[in-house]
């Protein structure tokens, strides 16, 4: 073995497990504050607001089940979920959506981004 694949090997060892537990604090995260109104695993029913499985890249509003409001609908007309949007969603859903009936809010930028991870990684 080359000592350069030994090494990659190694890093990538050493990683994993911080990737894991970051991944799952996400997890936490998401379920404790997103979690009494979204569902996420596919084929979930939506509740008071969408299913997020597959939510990134797919045009906002369009989570089969779920009444968006016309604001809502005019509001994001045409976008798409990214993590860009998603961020700007949760830092203020009203800025974005005037109107939306969703209320959570996150000024936290760290913990946006682990909602962030997380939503991307329902796939």
């Amino acid at each position: 073995m080359k000592p350069s694949h030994l090494i990659a090997g190694l890093l990538l060892a050493l990683t994993l497990p911080a990737l894991a537990q970051e991944d799952a604090a996400a997890r936490r995260l998401a379920l404790n504050h997103c979690g009494a109104c979204h569902s996420f695993g596919e084929g979930e029913a939506a509740r008071q607001g969408p299913n997020l499985h597959g939510i990134t890249q797919r045009p906002a509003g369009s989570a089969e089940g779920f009444a968006y409001s016309e604001g809502f609908r005019k509001a994001l007309a045409g976008r798409k979920w990214d993590a860009a949007l998603l961020d700007l969603w949760l830092a203020d859903p009203q800025a974005v959506a005037p109107g939306t009936v969703m209320l959570y809010r996150q000024d936290d930028a760290d913990k946006r981004a682990q909602l962030v991870r997380f939503v991307e990684s329902l796939q």
